[in-house]
């Protein structure tokens, strides 16, 4: 049985008029790469999304699913591969990620 997550981080790409985010590149390359990184510190997993309400704030959600809460601030101290996929960032996109962690309360 897998591990069930006991925190999710969701990152958000707000939407604007001047946006780039080339998906292709993000799904190929960005979280392959986030993957490698933090799979050894907790990452259990990650799903993408793409919002279909043009109206929407946000353009694309991810919402990324870790072990514990020491599990993701481990992987925020590993300060090598922290830098690797924050200047990975603008290869994809000019947007500001915002990142939002959240205890996992109930999963059903």
């Amino acid at each position: 049985m897998a591990t069930p997550p006991g925190l999710i981080v969701t990152v958000l790409y707000p939407r604007s008029s001047d946006l780039k985010f080339n998906l292709n590149y993000y799904l190929s390359h960005h979280i392959p790469l986030a993957t490698k990184i933090w799979t050894p510190h907790g990452l259990l997993g990650v799903t993408v999304g793409e919002t279909l309400a043009e109206s929407t704030e946000f353009a694309y959600t991810i919402t990324t699913q870790w072990k514990d809460l020491e599990a993701w601030e481990a992987a925020q101290r590993d300060q090598t591969g922290l830098k690797e996929l924050m200047s990975d960032v603008p290869k994809f996109t000019n947007a500001e990620p915002i990142f939002v962690v959240a205890k996992v309360v109930s999963k059903e």
